[in-house]
């Protein structure tokens, strides 16, 4: 089967989630007409927009690395369906992640969720990538070495800081967030990857 119908459910599914990570915002409530009632409601705002942010650029990222996997793999079967599946459904979890996390900010919990539920994302994405990619009937093109060797480090850089993060929030919660702020600006300055894009 050809890939065409599987990489467009994944646009539609990235297409909701971060709709729906806009969606879920909650509105501040200001009482009163002055800066100050204005800042006050801002302030307690502050975490959802945070989390949103961090989320909406992270899928983004994980859109980006879904279209580059297409680049390569031309065509399915249904273990390769599967798999996509598995990441899909991962990736419809991050707006309950990130609203929990706006929630709970600095509480180890909803940081465990949310790193989980990254980490998730990219491991079933690279379980993907690398059934499909270990099957040359499926591939449309040839992969040069160093997408082979960039795509192991951009898959699993993330997991293993997300578990960084996610120790921390024992102790210091609010590095825990740096470092959500943080890897996907990683992940947006220029890589080896950028030479191979279409």
């Amino acid at each position: 089967m050809v890939s065409g119908r599987l990489e467009a459910l994944g646009d539609g599914i990235f297409s909701v989630a971060m709709t729906i990570l806009a969606i879920e915002l909650v509105l501040p409530v200001v009482n009163g007409n002055k800066w100050i009632d204005f800042m006050h409601a801002m302030s307690q705002s502050w975490s959802g927009l945070l989390c949103y942010m961090i989320s909406f650029i992270v899928l983004g990222i994980m859109w980006f690395g879904h279209r580059m996997m297409f680049e390569y793999i031309g065509k399915t079967n249904r273990y390769f369906i599967f798999l996509g599946v598995l990441f899909y459904m991962m990736v419809c979890l991050v707006p309950f992640s990130t609203r929990f996390l706006a929630n709970n900010t600095l509480h180890w919990f909803a940081i465990l969720v949310y790193g989980l539920n990254l980490s998730l994302c990219n491991l079933t994405l690279y379980c993907q990538w690398l059934y499909g990619t270990s099957r040359l009937h499926m591939l449309h093109r040839e992969i040069p070495a160093d997408v082979k060797k960039e795509a192991h480090i951009q898959f699993l850089l993330s997991p293993v800081v997300y578990a960084i993060a996610v120790g921390i929030s024992f102790f210091y919660p609010i590095a825990s967030i740096v470092i959500f702020i943080i890897t996907p600006i990683v992940y947006l300055l220029p890589s080896k990857l950028d030479k191979y894009l279409p």
